[in-house]
């Protein structure tokens, strides 16, 4: 039953609200939870008995790591939904329990509660309802957002109802962040326990425990750790001193982070394992949890420190050096320990009395012998500066007379024994006090901080000692609370006077049910460890009333004392004061700093120390540090040393140590020693203005101070595990030296400029960068580029080094790209008063720098006196590229007293000033950057080429500053659709030509570059070279002389004619030299073809365009994109860069990349065309002028112009450079089926049976990846494919062909593989380069780049650029044909694809299998181009940047022989360099011709290999875009094309796959395939009378196969298309210029599909002249718009254009059997009575039969009453002998006699004579006229 609650808001948006939150579905996954977390005490025994008796399942055969005694799913505790209230903000869920959890106490009435507070915070609680009392919850308030949930950032979605199971989900990425379908849910009234899956392994937080890294390891035995406040040397345990129960997770390669939070303050478990997967386990409360949805670290942070209280903000003395040692002993060796520090010019803010100070111990009180003098010698301190803090332990001495124990007593204000307790006398005073021991003696009680009277009586004791012991902040110890030896026996040296230790009562709070770790990890064979232990019994009551058990409140005890603390110390001092606390809890933070415990003097709590302090940021107590130097232990000089820079950069900074240790304070250990203490104290006091403002943004924004670099850098994988360097806030990198003598740093430099804080290096990152290391080297300080950092001049204390001047070091970020940035604030009060921001009592002041103007704007001053006499000294900026002048004002005037020094090498600009603080000041550089934008001439909006082509992306930043950053000009007054931000015509970047020299085949101009590209990196030394390569063809280049190495040049061979040009067709003439503009223009008719006048061009190293002038809209080609019309339309843009990319809607960037175009210029039909050859990513933009621009990233611009003049013959002489088309076997041209996921043999047989049984041709068979064993290449399924080959063979025998699929990349885990084990012997894959670091498990023992596809595994991918990787892949070809009969191959996947990467789980990643694993590229100038192109950033998302690596490899990978290549530059050709050794491996496999079809294509492609269109979709779209595609990839000299025939993608209708058959019949490559998990559509799975209709149009395509291939002869022979646009046979119709929707094979046949659903009327158009209806015969005459009626099963219109004469041949069931067939030639006659054809013949299998001269070649005339057949060439063609003509069909003749036939043999051959008087047309049949011989045929 489910009811919902209305509210007077109204029922509307109460639905809206539940449809936003809530959906219902089951899902449930198998997980195994540990029902025995405490098995490993010695006390605890896992058996199956014992399994069983706790109700849970035993399996000990199990995988290492994993728990024998799991929770039950049959017989152990679940909860299903019984009933479900929805709130609108909320939703309550009654569940029902079924079965018994493992320790009693089960809730009687659970129920589930979430309420959505915010968009980005949301809680949920599992409680009892019927509890009575209500179960105990946590007794601190909450700051909860009262905003509530309008655009939530999360959707909860109840994926279960029995088991009840939820998860909450991220709305703009899908992640799922919290799922509990993963079961072990527990609700009881000890033992409550929740799981969930984690969306990553990057998960940070959990405390307070020992942790030796910051992320937590995730392995293959679960990490554990406990929660419990607990006094404990770190090295023992892992619970601490406080509790902590809040972590983060960077879920994705985006950064996207959130945070979650148990408010429960019982004793925890917490357990990470594997999968990744979090338990969550308490013994008593509720499960209280918050999701906080950040998206950023901070974000979360910030979110989780506003709900729990923002942390407090320290006094500006708290963040000076600090000292103190417990075992002064005596004033005397306090008063040495300062004198040296301050002596030896340290500075020094803070003097600390420990415990040694007091009178045996006690608090409140001075050792008036040992430490008489102590309040006067303090006083001297404090005139001098410097402050005091003293500590306080909770427990008060039980002596009689002593104040603070009587005024506690008096008002009952202590920790008390329950009523029904009878402890032992000694353990209880007469007020029913818990008696314990501790530091002094005999006795000690402990205030109960949860009762207002004890609070109070802390707070007047605490001001009364301020009375007679001056302090400036009290350091709180033992707060656990700690109590020694608890339920222990008295040991030998234990003082009589204390009597004997706390014992505790057996009961079910000091020894519940369930011992979480926190107490059995200090079981012992002797003993087992007890709750109590170490602290105070569980049953004690605390509370006004008495209503806490100490069971519930023991870890907020620290929290209870702090909040009396902080009041108690303000209350003394009157000013903000300073709170200190061992142990903490949630919201410890906003009263108090922290320490991080008992440390010792070791190298590894050095580096731990790190974690700790990033912990505890986390946890909102960034005032946190270690004591320097280590508490526990002797630390060397070393040690010290580099614990003194460490913790110079811990924002609570105190070295701290023990007694009996050796002194450790700075001055103790000599003049170098102290001299390295005092340098890196004076760096952490010049920084300390940077570091109070950071305070106070966290105090009142939440977030953290000390921060992880991943907090800054969330995308970049490297610094995800970095926990040996940190980060003060946004800008200030600290790597520290943590290691014994060591002797050089490593350290990671993240993406942008960083500046070293001491010297004049600058570092580029992301990079680890070494550098040596000496005895007295400093940690490595780097300050982030794009950061203002305001400094002061350091002073013996805080006290002094406040009136000090100021400096500002302005760190600007890269001057190229974006002008040099820079930002910055200041917050500044007196340092001591309290709320000052709250009351307004501060100053505060913005600084930033951009474009040569440095700017101090004061946004608040008020009530701080002092800042009238302060003044800014010094400014530094770093990163100016060029000083010609420096100006100042300050308040509007004009300041001149000041000096500069700019040095160029350092690009450092240093400013010597007096500006007064209070008030705003402008310091302004001239310089290349100058702040004045420069003003450009108009340009008209239809010439403006795009300087900022990225605005369209939501990523793109784009607005008028960064615009002028690249500078260009800026105008938002355009037409729709023109560019705000363009090249400027003048005054911007321009070239000159400055030299001409002449060259063999043309000339060479030496070009000067005035102005700045938009990127940088410009071309030092550019150059034009110009080459007449023929009559017909030009080519020019851009490059750079001056680059070393050469630059990038694409490594595939071209066909460059060889003979002069001695007429060419075309003219070069520069235009205006002065801006290196020219034109290309036809010599006949004067036409600019090109014309680069329009500007635009670029020359850098990773950004290069050149615009032109087009001379009409007729466009076609540039590719592989989704094209909805083949005629281009303007102001379009398209990307080129090979993607694994489904053919969809607006998709930019398909598999292939085709930088060529041609060009109808004018009515006389004369065409160009240009090929830009660059294998880089690239782009292409068509403007409305018209106007093409060219963008590339790499390489050169290298161009080839053809003239033709005729389309055909522009598309001749392209092919003739780049390589002819291939010849394809015969066969290649019948019908092929495919399907991806026929999973069985029995399948795939049945899709062949299915299709045969129709009678409909069929000569191929493919078989995709999924008869692979494993999915993996050069295998096959023993099981599902067992019999494959034989059953190919039994194809091939009857005429068939078989393929299969491979895919490039080869899996690297499966031992034994012997394609990966092959190719990796010889290095033969994709590696990743020497100077790049790879991440974490992405490469393998060679090298290799390592990703993830299809297999289930990592995989490599072979480089078939190198010799070694060809020939091991040709071996394998020929060697798995020995093993499958195999006629041609496959080649899918080859952009390259890789799945993920960049993600955090690729799609197809098993859900279940973690930690997930991806490809993650670096950050770096390859794989993060300053411009990304359209290919990159057309995938853009508001939340995700996208990168040139998704879904392939990363550009830094290496490529060829000898690691010449970049991925980045050659990764368009992958598809082309496998393709060409796969055409040569499978003709030595097979003997024979082959077939290739590529998926990934690149110029030149064709030579080798087919193409098919891609991952279409069965839709009506791409079924008319298909035709498209075909069109384009035959301009791309691949007329080997076609789309997979009904659709790949979705179901297909049996309307649409009829017209699909119908289409695909004329696709020169025709296959219909189709995807996993869809219907089969093989033509002989719907049916009769489809099987009909798709066999009759196939035997349509069957006949005129001997056409077609004669069509592919020429094609290889002579370049051209195979399928054509009706443009390239009359390119003077101005209406075939647009026609897409009927194409030709060849100049004669015309096909006019049926394209659109439920389509009654076929409309189409026919050109010029006559032409002939296939079918009838009938002829008409063009130009002419055509309407014919269709019907379901009609057929496309086919029509033969007159003048041609058509070979065909009688079909037959394959190629094999048709070509034995006899063939019909059909004369289609013009209105002359002419028509003329040939036919091509050969064994249709052999290689190279027409270099070899093995074929025959006949021609075919008609003319005045002659028809002949000449035999131009025979010779090597058996079956030619044995084919004969039995039929001619002469179309359009009139009534004929004395018809005569013969040949060279016979001079009159029988023959049966029919006419058609109607359609004119005569049939000779009956004949048999052999081919050999020719024939001829005369008629009257």
């Amino acid at each position: 039953m489910m009811t919902k609650a209305a509210s007077p808001a109204g029922l509307g948006l109460l639905i809206v609200l539940t449809a936003t939150f809530f959906q219902v579905s089951r899902a449930a996954t198998e997980v195994r939870h540990d029902c025995f977390p405490d098995a490993g005490s010695p006390h605890v025994t896992l058996s199956e008995a014992a399994c069983r008796q706790r109700n849970c399942d035993w399996d000990s055969n199990v995988p290492e790591g994993q728990p024998w005694c799991v929770l039950s799913r049959a017989h152990g505790v679940s909860y299903s939904l019984s009933h479900r209230t929805d709130q609108g903000s909320s939703l309550q869920v009654d569940l029902q329990r079924r079965g018994a959890a493992s320790y009693g106490g089960d809730f009687a009435r659970p129920t589930f509660r979430a309420e959505f507070l915010s968009d980005s915070v949301v809680r949920f609680t599992f409680d009892d309802s019927d509890a009575q009392p209500p179960r105990y919850r946590v007794p601190m308030g909450l700051n909860l957002p009262s905003s509530g949930a309008s655009s939530p950032l999360y959707q909860l979605k109840i994926t279960s109802t029995d088991p009840f199971a939820f998860q909450i989900i991220r709305r703009d990425t899908g992640t799922v962040i919290l799922d509990t379908s993963v079961g072990g849910l527990i609700l009881s009234d000890q033992y409550l326990q929740l799981a969930t899956r984690l969306p990553s392994g990057n998960v940070y937080g959990f405390g307070e425990n020992l942790h030796n890294s910051f992320r937590h390891p995730i392995g293959t035995h679960p990490s554990l750790y406990s929660a419990f406040s607990r006094d404990i040397d770190p090295r023992l345990g892992k619970p601490l001193y406080g509790v902590q129960p809040f972590y983060t997770c960077v879920e994705d390669s985006q950064g996207n982070t959130h945070g979650v939070f148990l408010l429960n303050s019982n004793a925890q478990d917490f357990s990470l394992s594997s999968d990744p997967m979090l338990t969550w386990r308490t013994i008593g409360g509720v499960l209280d949890f918050f999701v906080f949805l950040g998206p950023s670290p901070e974000n979360v942070v910030q979110q989780y420190t506003q709900l729990v209280g923002l942390p407090v903000m320290p006094p500006y003395w708290g963040l000076g050096f600090q000292l103190c040692k417990w075992g002064y002993n005596n004033l005397d060796n306090m008063k040495r320990a300062v004198s040296e520090t301050i002596n030896s010019g340290i500075p020094l803010d803070v003097q600390y009395a420990d415990i040694d100070h007091m009178d045996e111990r006690k608090d409140f009180t001075l050792d008036t012998v040992h430490f008489a003098g102590l309040n006067d010698y303090w006083q001297s301190l404090r005139t001098g500066g410097m402050r005091t803090v003293i500590i306080l332990d909770p427990c008060l001495a039980k002596v009689d007379g002593y104040e603070p124990y009587e005024k506690m007593k008096q008002v009952r204000g202590n920790i008390q024994w329950p009523r029904d307790a009878t402890p032992d006398s000694q353990a209880m005073d007469s007020d029913r006090s818990v008696l314990g021991k501790v530091w002094p003696d005999p006795k000690v009680v402990f205030p109960d901080f949860f009762k207002n009277v004890t609070r109070q009586t802390w707070k007047d004791l605490i001001v009364s000692h301020r009375s007679k012991l001056v302090f400036d902040g009290l350091w709180i110890d033992m707060n656990e609370p700690s109590n020694f030896m608890t339920n222990e026996n008295r040991p030998g040296d234990w003082k009589p006077v204390a009597g004997d230790p706390l014992h505790c009562l057996i009961n079910k709070w000091d020894d519940p049910p369930y011992r979480p770790l926190a107490v059995t990890s200090f079981d012992t064979p002797q003993r087992a460890a007890r709750m109590s232990d170490k602290t105070m019994c569980m049953n004690a009551v605390q509370g006004n009333s008495g209503e806490h058990r100490h069971y519930d409140v023991h870890s907020l005890y620290a929290w209870s004392q702090a909040s009396s603390t902080q009041e108690a110390a303000r209350a003394a001092t009157g000013e903000r004061s300073m709170v200190i606390t061992r142990s903490n809890f949630a919201g410890s933070g906003q009263y108090a700093g922290h320490w991080l415990g008992d440390n010792h003097a070791t190298w590894d709590d050095l580096h731990q120390s790190i974690i700790g302090m990033l912990e505890f940021n986390l946890f909102g107590i960034p005032f946190i540090g270690a004591d320097i130097c280590g508490f526990n232990g002797h630390p060397s000089d070393e040690l010290c040393l580099r614990w003194m820079q460490l913790g110079a950069f811990y924002p609570f900074s105190r070295n701290h140590n023990t007694a009996g240790n050796h002194e450790q304070h700075p001055g103790h250990f000599g003049q170098e020693f102290t001299s390295a203490s005092r340098e890196i104290l004076e760096t952490r006091y010049w920084m300390l203005p940077y570091l109070y403002t950071l305070f106070h943004h966290a105090h009142t924004e939440g977030g953290t101070v000390v921060r992880p670099l991943h907090h800054e850098f969330p995308t970049d994988s490297a610094t995800l595990g970095i926990d040996r360097q940190f980060l003060w806030g946004p800008g200030f990198l600290i790597s520290p030296i943590l290691e014994q003598g060591q002797s050089t740093l490593q350290f990671y430099v993240p993406e942008g400029r960083w500046y070293d804080f001491y010297q004049d290096t600058v570092f580029i990152g992301p990079k680890s960068v070494t550098i040596p290391v000496y005895y007295y080297s400093k940690p490595q300080l780097l300050l982030r580029g794009g950061h203002i950092f305001p400094l002061q001049r350091p002073a013996n204390n805080t006290a002094f080094s406040r009136r000090n001047p100021f400096s500002l070091k302005v760190m600007l970020s890269d001057q190229e790209t974006n002008g040099g940035k820079a930002n910055g604030t200041l917050f500044w009060d007196d340092g001591t008063s309290q709320d000052t921001f709250e009351k307004g009592n501060y100053f505060y002041a913005a600084f930033t720098a951009h474009r040569g103007l440095l700017t101090m704007k004061v946004k608040h001053n008020h009530g701080v006196p002092e800042i009238n006499t302060l003044h800014v000294e010094n400014i530094e900026i770093h990163g100016v590229v060029e000083v010609d002048d420096v100006s100042i004002t300050s308040q509007g005037r004009q300041i001149t007293s000041f000096k500069y020094d700019f040095t160029e090498d350092t690009e450092i600009l240093i400013l010597h000033v007096t500006l007064p603080l209070a008030d705003d000041f402008t310091v302004e550089w001239s310089s290349d950057g100058s702040v004045t934008p420069i003003v450009y001439p108009p340009v008209a909006s239809q010439v403006r080429v795009d300087c900022y082509p990225e605005a369209v992306s939501p990523q793109g930043l784009f607005n008028q500053e960064n615009c002028q950053n690249r500078h260009c000009a800026y105008d938002e007054h355009v037409p729709q659709g023109e560019p705000f931000c363009f090249y400027p015509l003048a005054g911007g970047l321009r070239y000159s030509l400055e030299s001409r020299e002449n060259t063999a085949n043309g000339f060479r101009v030496g070009i000067t570059r005035y102005g700045q590209g938009p990127f940088g990196k410009d071309f030092r030394k550019p150059t034009l070279e110009v080459q007449v390569l023929s009559n017909d063809m030009l080519r020019f280049t851009f490059d750079d002389a001056a680059a070393n190495p050469a630059r990038y040049r694409v490594p595939v061979p071209l066909n460059l004619p060889q003979g002069p040009a001695n007429n060419p067709q075309y003219v070069f003439h520069f235009t205006d030299e002065s801006r290196l503009a020219f034109q290309i223009i036809r010599k006949s008719t004067g036409t600019a073809i090109f014309d680069t006048g329009v500007g635009g061009l670029v020359l850098s190293d990773q950004f290069l365009q050149l615009a032109t002038k087009l001379p009409s809209r007729n466009v076609y080609g540039l590719g592989e994109n989704v094209h909805d019309s083949f005629r281009h339309q303007s102001g379009k843009s398209w990307a080129a860069f090979a993607r694994d990319q489904p053919p969809t809607d607006l998709v930019y960037n398909l598999y292939g990349a085709h930088a060529f175009y041609t060009c109808v210029e004018d009515d006389s039909g004369n065409t160009h065309g240009v090929f830009m050859f660059n294998s880089n990513a690239q782009e292409y933009v068509l403007g409305d002028l018209p106007m093409l621009t060219w963008r590339t990233i790499g390489g050169v611009l290298d161009f080839f112009v053809f003239l033709g003049p005729s389309p055909e013959n522009v598309v001749q002489q392209y092919t003739q450079v780049i390589g002819r088309p291939v010849m394809p076997p015969y066969w290649g041209l019948g019908f092929q089926l495919c399907e991806y996921h026929y999973n069985t043999l029995a399948h795939m047989q049945t899709a062949v049976r299915e299709t045969l049984q129709y009678n409909i041709p069929l000569d191929v068979q493919y078989a995709d990846i999924d008869h692979m064993e494993g999915r993996r290449d050069f295998t096959v399924d023993p099981v599902t494919f067992a019999g494959l080959n034989d059953y190919w063979k039994s194809l091939r025998a009857g005429g068939m062909h078989t393929i299969i699929i491979l895919d490039p990349a080869l899996i690297s885990n499966v031992s034994g593989y012997e394609p990966y084990e092959k190719i990796k012997s010889v290095n033969g894959f994709v590696s990743w380069s020497s100077d790049v670091t790879s991440p974490a498990d992405s490469r393998d023992s060679s090298g290799a780049m390592l990703g993830y596809v299809w297999p289930q595994g990592k995989v490599a991918f072979p480089d078939f650029f190198k010799n070694v990787t060809r020939q091991a892949w040709k071996e394998l070809i020929v060697k798995h044909h020995e093993r499958l009969a195999i006629d041609g191959l496959w080649i899918d996947m080859n952009e390259p694809a890789n799945f993920g990467t960049n993600d955090d789980r690729p799609f197809n990643w098993p859900e279940n299998v973690r930690p997930y694993w991806s490809l993650k590229c670096p950050r770096n100038e390859l794989d993060d181009p300053m411009y990304r192109t359209l290919g990159a950033y057309a995938w853009d998302t508001s939340d995700h940047r996208a990168r040139l690596s998704d879904k392939t490899l990363c550009m830094s990978a290496v490529q060829g022989n000898s690691h010449q290549y970049r991925h980045y530059d050659v990764h368009n050709l992958y598809g082309y360099s496998e393709t060409t050794i796969t055409l040569e491996a499978i003709r030595a496999a097979t003997g024979e011709r082959g077939l290739v079809i590529s998926r990934s294509t690149f110029p030149g492609s064709g030579h080798y290999a087919g193409h098919w269109l891609g991952d279409n979709f069965s839709s009506w779209t791409d079924l008319r875009r298909s035709i498209i595609g075909m069109l384009e990839f035959n301009l791309f000299g691949i007329p080997m094309v076609g789309a997979d025939i009904c659709g790949f993608q979705g179901a297909t209708t049996k309307e649409l796959c009829l017209r699909w058959m119908q289409l695909g019949a004329f696709y020169p490559f025709s296959r219909n395939h189709n995807s996993y998990i869809k219907k089969p559509q093989h033509p002989g799975a719907f049916g009769p009378e489809f099987g009909q209709a798709s066999r009759e149009i196939m035997e349509v395509r069957y006949w005129l196969l001997p056409y077609l291939y004669t069509l592919f002869h020429l094609a290889h022979t002579q370049g051209g298309t195979v399928a054509r646009p009706l443009h390239h046979e009359f390119p003077t119709d101005v209406q075939a210029l647009a026609v897409d929707q009927q194409f030709m094979w060849g100049p004669a046949l015309l096909i006019s599909p049926i394209l659109n659903q439920g389509e009654a009327q076929l409309q189409y158009y026919l050109p010029t002249g006559r032409w002939y209806d296939f079918f009838t015969g009938v002829s008409k005459q063009g130009p002419s718009q055509e309407i014919s009626t269709v019907t379901y099963y009609s057929k496309p219109a086919l029509h033969v254009r007159a003048g041609h004469i058509l070979p065909t041949q009688r079909p037959a069931n394959n190629t094999v059997f048709s070509r034995r067939n006899p063939l019909t030639i059909r004369a289609m006659l013009d209105a002359g009575g002419q028509a003329s054809g040939s036919l091509y013949w050969d064994d249709g299998t052999s290689i190279e039969t027409y270099t070899s001269g093995n074929y025959f070649l006949a021609d075919f005339s008609c003319k005045n009453g002659l028809l002949q057949m000449k035999v131009r060439h025979s010779h090597g063609v058996a079956d030619a002998n044995s084919l004969y003509v039995e039929a001619v069909a002469i179309y359009g003749v009139g009534p004929t006699s004395r018809i005569t036939v013969s040949n060279s043999l016979q001079s009159h051959m029988s023959y049966t004579k029919t006419y058609n008087t109607a359609a004119k047309v005569l049939q000779l049949k009956d004949l048999h006229l052999p081919l050999q011989n020719g024939f001829t045929i005369t008629w009257n």
